[in-house]
């Protein structure tokens, strides 16, 4: 039993297909963990929810790889 670990990825295709087993879509391919075509205050509740839902991720117990969406609703 190792330490749950959680990767945020502009590209979780990739990540799927390697075998990460928890997978966090991010922003894009420049700015993963982050959107700065945002409003300042989107970017910083973006930013704030794609490390929530790291951490929901890493609590998650998971046979496979398993893809975790962000959402801004």
């Amino acid at each position: 039993m190792g330490i749950p670990a959680a990767l945020i990825t502009a590209i979780p295709s990739v990540a799927k297909s390697v075998g990460v087993s928890r997978i966090i879509t991010g922003g894009g391919i420049p700015y993963p963990a982050g959107n700065p075509s945002l409003p300042r205050d989107r970017e910083i509740e973006f930013r704030k929810r794609l490390v929530e839902r790291a951490l929901e991720a890493i609590c998650a117990d998971v046979k496979e790889p398993t893809i975790f969406d962000v959402s801004l609703a």
